[in-house]
This record gives C-alpha cells, sequence and structure tokens, in this order.
C-alpha cells in the first residue's frame, strides 16, 4: 500500500510540473481554468515564461505581461509566442467574482 502511494505521488509531482497556473486572486477565488493547454511549447530553447493575466468575471483574459522575475526564456519571439498562448486562455465565468482577478501561469519551453 505504502509503495502504490509513493508512486501516485511520484507520477502526480512530474506529469503535472510542466502545466501550471501558479498564483493569484483568481486562484484563491476557486476559479478554474476552462481551456485544454498543456502550457508546454516546443522551440529552439528551452527555459520558463512566467506570464501574469488580468481576468474579467467573463472568463476572458484582459490583459497579459511577462514577469521578468522567474523567466529564464531571453528570446523575444519566444515570450510573445508564450504571452499570446496566455492571452488565449478562459476561466470560469460568475458575477460573484472581483471585476479583475489576477493569475500567474507558467509555460515551459522544450527543444523539438
Amino acid at each position: 500500500m505504502r509503495k502504490w502511494l509513493v508512486v501516485a505521488l511520484f507520477l502526480g509531482f512530474f506529469l503535472g510540473a510542466e502545466a501550471q497556473v501558479q498564483s493569484g486572486t483568481l486562484v484563491d477565488s476557486g476559479r478554474k481554468l476552462l481551456s485544454t493547454s498543456t502550457f508546454t511549447i516546443d522551440g529552439t530553447t528551452t527555459g520558463t515564461v512566467i506570464v501574469e493575466l488580468a481576468v474579467n468575471r467573463k472568463g476572458e483574459v484582459t490583459g497579459a505581461k511577462v514577469i521578468p522575475d522567474g523567466t529564464s526564456v531571453t528570446s523575444t519571439p519566444a515570450v510573445m509566442k508564450a504571452q499570446n498562448a496566455a492571452k488565449k486562455l478562459k476561466f470560469t465565468a460568475g458575477t460573484h467574482f472581483a471585476e479583475f482577478e489576477h493569475v500567474r501561469v507558467k509555460y515551459t519551453y522544450k527543444k523539438k
């Protein structure tokens, strides 16, 4: 039994390590990601891009900015690709949420 628990925790950690909605008021209020996104981008570089999003009550992303702290990708086109992907995300809607909430997401680049 203990062995299966260790295996389950190990797999859960590594399978979920690349796709991340990290933190923010949106997460604190219990809103969920509706888009199906892998958060992994194939490219000519490796590294991560952290993007902070502003999300309205409809669940639409209204703004996105790259957070330099935690971003290791330096290629401007690669950073813009992650930022543009983040702008397409959709979250749960509701009138009981704040007018705008923020969330940080992490995109991981892998070499092809």
